[in-house]
């Protein structure tokens, strides 16, 4: 009977325990795939100290997962975490000041490591993507055209047809309507509907109804009563909206 009963008690001591694989596997997993990630930035770098110091140390923390003492397993995983979040503070700040200076060769070799750690601050990752379609005629990054096109209503946010240079002949993204835009010399309104699109990047194709032929039919076919007036597909926009304008892109 007194086996049975220290039988017993073993056992709830047991399930009183905390779950220590699940919770050091949701916070280790993450920890050591970073790792790799890291391994692939460049060498001699004002950061690479501290990334050879993290891959000492998740090696360490890796160790102490077989032992019998958790709490120190515990410990070097939350260690390994600051370690992390501090290397990717530092990464974002180079990233940063690559856009500023306008390095693009090291903002896509820091970007093309793929550290999706990088992107969870909407107001950092809209900096990131805005910065690479605007240069990415010299070296495009199949890890950067994927992030923007899993984002829900891009060209919405982002303003740009970034179909024009598809990654190793994937096309990922529809291209972009075809944009008429009617106008005529002296219209204040044409000139700043035109200075948005361009700003946007928006390729149109701009018809004169005084000059053109073609403008001026389209002009009468759509009943036009004033300018700009902005035809996308079957869509015609009146006036200066460029909300309008970006919606049915």
């Amino acid at each position: 009977m007194k086996k049975l009963c220290l039988l017993l008690l073993g056992h709830l001591l047991l399930l009183a325990q905390p779950t220590y694989p699940e919770l050091f596997s949701s916070l280790g997993t993450p920890l050591y795939k970073a790792d790799l990630s890291f391994s692939k930035l460049p060498k001699g770098k004002h950061y690479s100290s501290a990334v050879q110091n993290y891959h000492h140390n998740q090696a360490k923390a890796l160790a102490l997962s077989s032992s019998k003492n958790k709490k120190a397993y515990f410990k070097a995983l939350r260690d390994l975490e600051k370690e992390h979040n501090q290397i990717i503070s530092i990464l974002k700040r180079e990233i940063t000041t690559s856009i500023k200076d306008k390095d693009y060769t090291n903002f896509i070799t820091i970007n093309n490591v793929g550290i999706d750690t990088l992107y969870q601050q909407e107001s950092f990752k809209k900096q990131v993507y805005s910065f690479y379609l605007k240069h990415k005629k010299k070296k495009d990054s199949a890890y950067l055209e994927k992030r923007i096109q899993s984002e829900k209503g891009y060209q919405k946010l982002y303003g740009i047809d970034i179909s024009s240079s598809p990654v190793q002949g994937e096309s990922y993204y529809k291209r972009q309507k075809q944009v008429i835009l009617l106008s005529r010399p002296g219209c204040g309104w044409c000139t700043k509907l035109k200075k948005f699109m361009k700003s946007k990047n928006i390729h149109y194709k701009e018809y004169n109804i005084h000059k053109s032929t073609k403008g001026s039919q389209l002009f009468k076919k759509y009943h036009g009563t004033g300018l700009p007036m902005t035809i996308i597909g079957q869509q015609v926009i009146r006036g200066y909206a460029p909300d309008s304008i970006m919606s049915a892109l």
